[in-house]
């Protein structure tokens, strides 16, 4: 975990949590800040129906618990066997005064200020599902990927069902394109848990543009270049296929 922005000293609590166990549920109490110190942690949020919306996942580093990022909004889990520590409302008020600067920088990522929420919504809405998990898994493999020969190992930390409903997808969709994907040596799986990227910027090219052909033989709509768009719902209704 490079640079946190939160150090031991700050912190009153630390929690681990087993998988698919909750760090805290919408509605709890909140003022807390979190940050993930190993593990991946899981905000979602579930419909009236009972369909489960993955909103963001927080890898080691990462700073969560206000906002949309909050027991205001959101329910937190571990996605794997994940550790939290926390900063409670009385130890942030003292950062405040005592170092307002980074008590700000704090209180920014805890309500997603380092989250590309914006390019996640235009995902699950307008792209096809290969680009989908082309830009999730290029995301990942930034954030996660350990350099080995040239290529970039991943171990992943959600299951196929949790970056489905990240991604307002189907868990059975997200294996099939997983698995053309590894037939064009894009990535080659490990596991069900671990992935490698083989060619990275073919990989970037379709999480980019929708396509990993050269432009003179995609048509001229812009940067997405597929059937046209249609809203979608969240995860299990729909697969955004052209």
């Amino acid at each position: 975990m490079a640079n946190p922005l939160l150090q031991t000293s700050d912190m009153d609590l630390f929690m681990s949590r087993p998988r698919n166990r909750p760090f805290f549920n919408e509605g709890d109490p909140s003022g807390a800040i979190y940050q993930v110190e190993s593990g991946c942690v899981r905000l979602q949020k579930m419909t009236e129906g009972g369909r489960r919306c993955v909103l963001s996942f927080c890898y080691p580093g990462d700073v969560f618990g206000l906002g949309t990022h909050g027991p205001e909004q959101v329910d937190a889990e571990a996605a794997c066997a994940s550790r939290v520590a926390r900063l409670g409302h009385l130890g942030l008020q003292r950062m405040l005064q005592s170092e307002p600067t980074r008590a700000m920088k704090v209180i920014d990522a805890a309500y997603g200020g380092q989250e590309p929420g914006s390019e996640h919504v235009v995902m699950i809405s307008f792209a096809p599902a290969e680009q989908k998990l082309a830009w999730f898994l290029a995301g990942l493999g930034q954030r996660l990927g350990q350099s080995v020969a040239g290529e970039l190992l991943v171990d992943l930390p959600m299951m196929r069902a949790d970056i489905a409903d990240y991604l307002g997808m189907t868990f059975e969709t997200v294996s099939r394109e997983m698995t053309k994907l590894r037939d064009l040596q894009i990535i080659d799986l490990l596991g069900l848990r671990k992935f490698k990227i083989q060619r990275a910027a073919a990989l970037q090219s379709l999480a980019l543009r929708g396509s990993i052909w050269p432009s003179k033989y995609k048509t001229q709509r812009g940067a997405f270049a597929f059937a046209p768009p249609r809203r979608l719902n969240c995860a299990h209704q729909a697969d955004g296929l052209a």
